[in-house]
């Protein structure tokens, strides 16, 4: 099934008052995960992404070196609200290296599922080891997703 990312649609003046944000349990919230993996190759902005044999997705990677971009890619089941997302880069010493809010409001989407990403920059990828993602959806963590950092040179 095809879907864009709701930030790059084009939008229209509205006379509707923004939503609220959807209020979900931990269950409700895990389950709106489509997918979520590490890629470095983000789609462009706007693209109409089709799941079917993953003919336009990016690339998983699962391995990263220091001092690289590394791009975090989900996908997230059609709820016709607003969700308050949010993205938890973990370094190795199991400190929070950097959070992003990503209020994801679907109440105008039309399609089955939203995609959307989170950027760790390379000034910000220095330290070798097995980094970790959390996604959260409604303040629940709804996935750890683990990604191996090699030092520069191997």
């Amino acid at each position: 099934m095809p879907n864009q990312p709701w930030r790059d649609q084009s939008r229209r003046p509205s006379r509707r008052p923004p939503p609220a944000a959807r209020s979900l349990s931990g269950i409700e919230a895990a389950s709106l995960v489509k997918f979520a993996y590490f890629t470095d190759e983000a789609p462009e902005p706007g693209t109409l992404l089709f799941t079917a044999f993953r003919r336009n997705m990016p690339p998983e990677v699962r391995q990263f070196t220091v001092r690289n971009p590394v791009t975090f890619f989900y996908g997230i089941q059609q709820t016709g609200s607003l969700l308050d997302i949010q993205v938890r880069w973990i370094n190795p010493d199991g400190a929070v290296a950097r959070t992003s809010d990503q209020p994801m409001d679907q109440s105008r989407e039309g399609a089955l599922w939203t995609w959307q990403v989170d950027h760790l920059e390379k000034r910000d990828l220095t330290q070798p080891g097995v980094w970790a993602v959390e996604l959260l959806i409604s303040g629940h963590r709804v996935g750890r997703y683990p990604l191996l950092v090699r030092p520069a040179g191997r």
